[in-house]
């Protein structure tokens, strides 16, 4: 990607190794536009790519994915349609990542709107299901280094000023714990059901009282890693997961407006 500028969009700054590898690894022979769209709406998602990062050159992105620029374009032309890019021409020019607010937060509207009870229920139990197999995997096999970006992440969902950012910052802490498991397979499931909640948590952590309730049931869990306490950790994940899946269920009782 392009060097970053004083004044200029930046390049993203990722999450971590193995995120970018899950969100950037090339289509197979099938791989449509939507596809690529949705990866891209992802990594906007999960805060991979932020607001005024620079996408690399299309030639270059195209590659990555595998696919025809004809197919970046026309993924491309979905995420502005959205809101979430734009592309200025010229020398100097190239698509950035805009995803101001309102677009995010009507995007995870659209995509909750569909959502029944059940599938509340499914993703949260999905979730819980992976995240507790990686504390127990992380509280095994995790070294201090490998917990040390948690507690951070905790930070930045106590000191979040909107749903956007409070998702961000809880994605950050669930991929440091699927990593922490050193389990691909399992990291990478724990993506994928942080990408397919995300539209969820956006507007659940739309409340200040809902972040910072559930910072604080996380705060715990990278010192119980350390110190082998499995049960305290699963405790802890497993009120803050119940906590969220409770305020969706009631959001969604109330056509999801706070």
């Amino acid at each position: 990607m392009p060097a970053r500028a004083a004044s200029a969009p930046r390049r993203p700054e990722l999450l971590t190794t193995h995120t970018r590898r899950v969100l950037f690894a090339p289509l197979d022979a099938h791989g449509r536009a939507e596809t690529v769209a949705e990866r891209l709406r992802t990594a906007i998602s999960l805060g991979v790519l932020a607001e005024g990062d620079l996408l690399p050159p299309e030639p270059e992105l195209a590659a990555q994915f595998n696919i025809s620029p004809v197919t970046l374009r026309e993924a491309l032309n979905r995420l502005r349609d959205q809101g979430l890019v734009t592309t200025r021409r010229g020398r100097g020019g190239g698509t950035v990542v805009t995803a101001p607010t309102v677009s995010q937060i009507r995007v995870a509207i659209d995509q909750v709107r569909a959502l029944t009870a059940l599938d509340l229920r499914d993703l949260a139990d999905w979730r819980r299901a992976l995240s507790l197999e990686s504390v127990r995997l992380a509280a095994r096999r995790a070294s201090t280094e490998d917990v040390a970006p948690m507690p951070r992440s905790v930070e930045r969902l106590h000191e979040a000023g909107d749903g956007i950012e409070g998702r961000r910052a809880e994605s950050r802490f669930y991929i440091e714990l699927g990593a922490a498991s050193q389990s691909t397979r399992l990291s990478t499931a724990l993506i994928n059901a942080q990408v397919e909640y995300s539209p969820v948590l956006t507007l659940v952590y739309h409340a200040v009282e809902t972040r910072e309730h559930v910072a604080r049931l996380l705060e715990p869990v990278a010192e119980h890693l350390r110190e082998v306490r499995v049960r305290e950790a699963e405790q802890a994940v497993t009120d803050a997961i119940g906590f969220v899946a409770a305020r969706a269920g009631t959001l969604r009782s109330n056509g999801w407006q706070a």
